[in-house]
């Protein structure tokens, strides 16, 4: 298989290529260390250039996978190229370099990509010094090819002319009879050698010579002269319209293989690709394209998927021929019995045609035993015996197995004298306990026995055969069927990284090392999302991407913190009950205080951490199977937030944090700048080398104990604006609690603060649209009184008295407005400067599930005045829409519960929190243990795949996934726990 571009091959793609020149270079990306791909870009048209040093040029039309994050080489491409034009693409000489010249004049630049030997990709500068270079080295002693170093512009070779008729007759007649003329021209003329073997090959079949042509055989040197020189000039000729050629070839190899079925199958594999199509590759199966550019895209682009086709091909001859093995020893068995019944009966009749020469020798061979002779002398006496009688009295003795009783005597067929001679005797082996007839016996009953055997192996034989092949079938359709799936098989995104979908459908990653850890931060993580973290050395980076602009459940952010802990030194320590916090992303930042470093996969956390509760090291391992498009529906909301606590959690989180922001009015200048210094609390996370150990740095300018006293102080003076006002019998003692309460506020107030009442006529409506809450300490208790005092009320009655209660306090609203418009006048604008413009209105609370209708929460808040209200309403309701809709779509298309009737398309193995995989169809637990991962993802396959209630099809899903892929998401040492784990395993 064609593996590099040869000298013809650079010819043809860089005369292709040339109509791409004055596009702009927008990027540069690396596909791996030796492979880089060039996106140009000119008004609509674009394209991208791919080089793979040492192999390749030409333009692609696929999409390649790139690395997570640009290597130094193409930081450095970038930083010198983009935006410059491609002003040049050249052939340096008649070698295998290409130089690519991105702009003009003292802003040029060259990169030059070396096709040959071990490659090399160089970037230069207009006077060629190399600024950077892919694989720096020293050739001879003499050329370095260094940064700073001039590249030798000398060193292409040029095209060579080719031989005179003189030189080849004296070159040729240093050849050796029968030598093969192709192999001794390409060794010996140095212009065949930019030929290359192809064109070389197709000069001489072009000329009239066979490809396995030998001199002085099929080649003669006064004859075949001429003949050899219109070759070379069949050559020169084809370089020097090389320019002219349009098209491009990919010659191809079938390969059958005969199915048990009797089905032919063939599998057409890519050999090579060429320009043209030479003399050689007339008769072999090949493939057009419009371009060679083309032909060479589509020839790298299928290869990987071809070495897939290839190997499941290698795996199906293996299937087929392990049926063929079978099928012949069960011939060779029958056969060896049929052999031994025919010995066995032919030995019996020779004795039984003998029997008096068998027992006459037995009789001998059994006194002189009898006379404790030794076996030596025996032998001779039986000799001696041989040579005097002749057969004629006793039978000839060729051997003496006096240790196992037996003798072995040469029989004649005495029926047969025509035949008396060694060749047409026998080798028996008597039994010396036994007479002539009872060694015949023993031979008939062997016989007997060998065909009872092979009766018995005729009746299962075509039992056995159908088991196999049926056997055999089901393998090749298995193969069929993972062939199938892997190619179906997209790989996401995600999966570079540790990952799992949370039992509420947010997709949350981890990094696996340092470089990780800063990847997902850097390029992944957006201002809607979560940052989750351990807290202490040997965690990872934890994000939790939110599609939508809301607040994340409880539920996932404690999944997320189960995925920090367990990913870190604290698994392997079995250290269990450890908290992990979570921040936004605006509190993670990248640069460090004065005097001080990040580095890769450290950043700085400043403001508040929220810490969240302690969790156990539970992990789950479970595959997620990729649904088809029609069978989405049917999954809806299946992965949803269950609980009303849940989702109130975040609501009242984020109310206090807005509590906590707000200065008290009895707080002095001195006390807010404390309060600031108090948040302002700056935390750092420091990878080490090993990828996850952290080292945690603090800057407090406040002890924890006085950053903790300050918090209370500042929650008891929020608390004293909290007010709750309960349903009373009587309206008019209502509207008194609410008089009252307004003029305490108003006597309070020394600025020109107002308080408003929002709207309470739809109190009813907010009530029904917020969520409710989770009870804050000691409101549990409260509200069970008051479900007792009000637990007569029916719904009407409780609609009355709310309606009442509204109706008061609007009154009472409009009349505190009037009073407060003469107040305002009088004070100065320095105060409601200092005061902050501040404005104080009560903000009724989501109502609680378990109060009462006509029970009222309203909390008193202070929040700076909004210039445009409705500008922010519609900026907040387009913040509440997903962001990704694809990837929300992406999540929904994944599954753990798939239904029988399900079109489902491939399977993804997932390592998650065990919550997060209550409602899955196969799952195993995963605790610290000692169980190492291979064997860990080893078990959970056979497990699940002996699962009763799994249909075929899941069961070819999880074939096809590679053990390896199980593995890698795996923590070292675990210890697997399911239901009759160990009795499903011994089956």
């Amino acid at each position: 298989m064609k593996t590099r571009f040869s000298t013809l091959d650079i010819m043809c793609v860089v005369n292709e290529i040339q109509k791409y020149k004055g596009m702009r270079l927008q990027r540069v990306y690396d596909i791996d260390h030796k492979t880089y791909l060039f996106k140009f870009q000119l008004n609509n048209e674009k394209c991208v250039l791919l080089l793979e040093s040492g192999v390749r040029l030409h333009v692609t039309n696929y999409e390649w996978t790139k690395n997570e994050a640009p290597s130094s080489f193409s930081m450095k491409l970038r930083k010198h190229l983009s935006n410059k034009r491609l002003e040049k693409l050249t052939q340096m000489g008649f070698d295998r370099i290409i130089d690519l010249q991105f702009g003009v004049g003292e802003a040029a630049y060259h990169v030059i990509l070396e096709l040959y030997d071990k490659g090399n990709i160089i970037l230069a500068d207009k006077d060629y010094i190399m600024i950077n270079i892919l694989r720096p080295h020293t050739e001879d002693e003499k050329q370095k090819f260094f940064v700073k170093e001039v590249y030798p512009n000398s060193r292409p070779k040029n095209r060579l002319n080719p031989p005179t008729e003189d030189s080849l007759i004296q070159i040729l007649k240093t050849a050796k009879h029968s030598t093969n003329l192709k192999k001794f021209i390409f060794s010996n003329f140095p212009n065949c050698l930019d030929y290359g073997n192809c064109l070389l090959e197709h000069m001489l079949i072009s000329g009239g010579f066979p490809t396995n042509t030998r001199i002085g055989i099929e080649f003669n040197i006064d004859t075949d002269i001429q003949k050899l020189m219109n070759c070379f000039c069949i050559a020169e000729k084809f370089l020097d319209n090389i320019t002219t050629l349009k098209e491009g070839f990919i010659i191809q190899k079938i390969d059958q293989q005969l199915l048990p079925d009797g089905i032919m199958k063939e599998l057409c594999t890519n050999q090579e690709y060429h320009p043209f199509l030479f003399a050689q590759h007339q008769k072999l199966p090949s493939k057009t394209y419009e371009s060679f550019n083309e032909a060479v895209d589509e020839f790298y682009s299928n290869l990987e998927s071809q070495k897939y086709d290839v190997k499941c091909m290698q795996q199906e001859k293996g299937a087929v021929k392990k049926l063929q093995n079978i099928v012949k020893d069960h011939e060779e068995r029958l056969k060896k019995l049929q052999d031994t019944q025919d010995e066995h009966k032919f030995k019996a009749e020779l004795i039984t045609n003998n029997l008096d020469l068998v027992d006459n020798t037995i009789q001998f061979v059994r006194q002189a035993v009898a006379k404790q002779l030794h076996w030596d002398e025996i032998w001779d006496m039986i000799r001696q015996l041989n040579f005097e009688d002749d057969g004629c009295t006793y039978a000839i003795v060729k051997n003496l197995k006096l240790s196992v009783n037996h003798i072995t005597l040469q029989l004649f067929d005495p029926y047969n004298e025509e035949n008396k001679n060694e060749e047409n005797s026998q080798l028996i082996d008597i039994d010396l306990g036994q007479s002539a007839f009872g060694n015949a016996e023993r031979y008939y009953g062997s016989k007997k026995q060998s065909a009872i055997k092979e009766k018995k192996t005729i009746d299962s034989s075509s039992t056995v055969l159908k088991m196999a092949e049926k056997k055999t079938k089901q393998t090749l359709k298995d193969m069929q069927v993972v062939a199938s799936i892997n190619k179906v098989r997209k790989t996401y995104w995600f999966e570079k990284f540790y990952w799992f979908i949370s039992s509420e459908n947010y997709l949350v990653i981890a990094g696996r090392d340092a470089h990780q850890n800063e990847v997902i931060v850097k390029r992944y993580m957006k201002s809607s999302d979560v940052y989750v973290h351990a807290g202490f050395s040997g965690a990872t980076t934890v994000i939790i991407k939110n599609p939508i602009n809301q607040p994340v459940p409880p539920a996932t952010l404690n999944e997320a913190a189960v995925m920090a802990i367990s990913y870190s030194v604290s698994w392997t320590m079995k250290i269990n009950l450890q908290n992990a916090f979570w921040v936004k992303p605006e509190q993670v930042s990248k640069t460090a205080p004065t005097g001080e470093y990040l580095t890769t996969g450290s950043f700085m956390i400043r403001g508040k951490k929220n810490y969240l509760p302690a969790t156990h090291l539970i992990l789950g391992l479970s595959f997620l199977f990729k649904l088809e498009d029609s069978s989405i529906p049917r999954h809806a909301n299946e992965r949803k937030i269950k609980g009303i606590e849940c989702e109130g959690l975040d609501n009242i989180e984020q109310n206090n944090d807005e509590f906590e922001n707000i200065p008290s009015e009895n707080d002095s200048d001195e006390d807010l700048e404390k309060n600031i210094e108090t948040q302002n609390e700056e935390t750092s996370y420091t990878v080490n080398d090993d990828g996850q150990s952290l080292d945690v740095k603090t800057n407090n300018k406040h002890s924890e104990e006085e950053a903790e006293k300050e918090e209370l102080r500042f929650n008891n003076e929020t608390s004293k604006n909290v007010i709750d006002v309960t349903s009373i019998p009587n309206c008019s003692d209502t509207c008194k609690s609410v008089e009252q309460s307004d003029a305490a506020s108003s006597d309070s107030d020394d600025d020109d603060d107002d308080i408003e009442l929002d709207d309470v006529n739809d109190l009813d409506k907010k009530n029904e649209s917020n969520k409710p809450q989770i009870l804050k300490r000691g409101q549990r208790g409260k509200l069970k009184r008051i479900k007792e005092k009000y637990k007569d009320q029916d719904e009407d009655e409780r609609e009355m008295r709310i309606k009442l209660l509204q109706s008061s306090m609007n009154e009472d609203k409009k009349l505190k407005r009037a009073k407060k418009k003469d107040k305002k006048n009088k004070k100065s604008t320095d105060k409601n400067k200092a005061a902050g413009n501040k404005k104080i209105f009560i903000k009724p609370l989501p109502m609680l599930l378990e109060a009462p209708n006509d029970t009222i929460q309203l909390e008193l808040q202070k929040e700076p005045i909004k210039k445009s209200e409705d500008n922010e309403n519609s900026e907040d309701d387009e913040t509440d829409k997903p962001t990704d809709l694809t990837e929300t779509h992406m999540l929904d298309s994944l599954t753990g519960v798939p239904y029988a009737e399900d079109e489902l398309l491939f399977a993804v193995p997932v390592v998650a929190p065990y919550t997060a995989l209550t409602n899955y169809k196969y799952k195993l637990k995963l605790t610290p243990g000692n169980t190492k991962r291979g064997k860990a993802s080893k078990t959970c396959l056979n497990l699940f795949l002996k699962d009763k209630t799994s249909t075929t099809r899941e069961k070819n899903l999880m074939k096809s996934v590679n053990v390896q892929d199980i593995a890698r998401n795996i923590p070292n040492g675990v210890k697997l726990s399911a239901p009759s784990l160990s009795k499903v395993l011994n089956k």
